[in-house]
């Protein structure tokens, strides 16, 4: 049998040589990895979607702030540009949380082709 270390690890924490096993193994963890990108990226968007509601807050409420202090309003220009920068991430998020889903169908799809095999 040929040695590629690559299988071979593989089959070694699988505990199989048989090809059906060691990929299924393979397929469901990349399965559950993709679940964990898809957890994390929903905190993500989570978070962004609570710092966009907080800056849009405070931008409301710094429009009664005094017209003389320079340093005010210097700030909000300021969080003005960080404001469209979050929706610029938040954005980016959920593209990735798109991909990510049509990872997991892909993902399962791939897991259930080797089941076939049993």
């Amino acid at each position: 049998m040929v040695s590629t270390p690559n299988f071979d690890e593989l089959k070694d924490i699988c505990g199989s040589d048989e090809s059906k096993d060691y990929f299924k193994f393979l397929f469901v963890q990349e399965e559950a990895e993709n679940e964990g990108y898809i957890r994390k990226t929903i905190e993500w968007c989570d978070g962004m979607h609570e710092k966009i509601a907080k800056f849009g807050a405070m931008l409301e409420e710094g429009q009664r702030f005094s017209h003389f202090d320079v340093a005010h309003w210097d700030g909000m220009e300021c969080l003005v540009e960080a404001q469209a920068r979050n929706g610029v991430i938040l954005q980016a998020f959920l593209r990735l949380l798109d991909v990510l889903h049509a990872a997991r169908d892909e993902k399962r799809k791939h897991v259930t082709v080797m089941e076939v095999h049993e």
